[in-house]
């Protein structure tokens, strides 16, 4: 996710409007890690039902290129 797309969503759900002034910027950048964290915590579990499939190996490869994929 950019920083262009996370601003974006952050304005759309009108959470700009929230925090900003003085610590505005402490705010976007803590938006930021926020989302990153849910960013990663959706990829582990897409990882874990794709290691769920019936495909044997090619299940397993590609859950962990899920996973991975930053």
């Amino acid at each position: 996710m950019t920083q262009s797309e996370l601003e974006a969503m952050l304005k759309e759900s009108d959470l700009m409007s929230y925090g900003l002034g003085k610590d505005g910027f402490k705010f976007f950048s803590a938006c930021g890690s926020f989302a990153k964290l849910v960013a990663e915590k959706e990829r582990e579990r897409i990882s874990q039902k794709i290691a769920q499939l019936p495909f044997g190996d090619t299940a397993q490869s590609f859950s962990i290129w899920v996973k991975n994929d930053t």
